[in-house]
């Protein structure tokens, strides 16, 4: 038998894959079993969302608990507050992956945005 020996470097690089690989696995998974709890309102691009119903339940989910008050990244950016998602649109869209989140974000993104 051989034996390998690896460093901290190493196992924290090949666990870190691993939680990627099985999280992308599972997501198709996941969202058939769950299911949605938020309240986000099925939104056509003519509605205007509301942020405290509308967007920050989809911010708490996906943000908690860091970018909300006692959180490290509150006093930097503040996600219980809308305006802090408008003026940093890149850096927020790069946090979401479902298409429907995104999607409700990009849209009261843009609705904040002067004609």
């Amino acid at each position: 038998m051989i034996r390998r020996s690896y460093n901290m470097k190493t196992i924290s690089i090949l666990v870190c894959c691993a939680v990627i690989i099985f999280s992308f696995s599972h997501r198709g998974t996941e969202r058939a079993i769950t299911t949605h709890k938020s309240t986000i309102s099925s939104s056509s691009a003519a509605d205007t969302l509301d942020f405290k119903k509308d967007i920050q339940p989809i911010l708490q989910k996906n943000c908690s608990p860091c970018h909300f008050e006692g959180g490290k990244m509150y006093e930097k950016l503040p996600f219980d507050k809308g305006e802090t998602i408008a003026n940093h649109e890149a850096g927020a869209m790069k946090r979401f992956s479902e298409k429907k989140e995104a999607s409700l974000i990009k849209q009261f993104i843009d609705q904040r945005k002067p004609d």
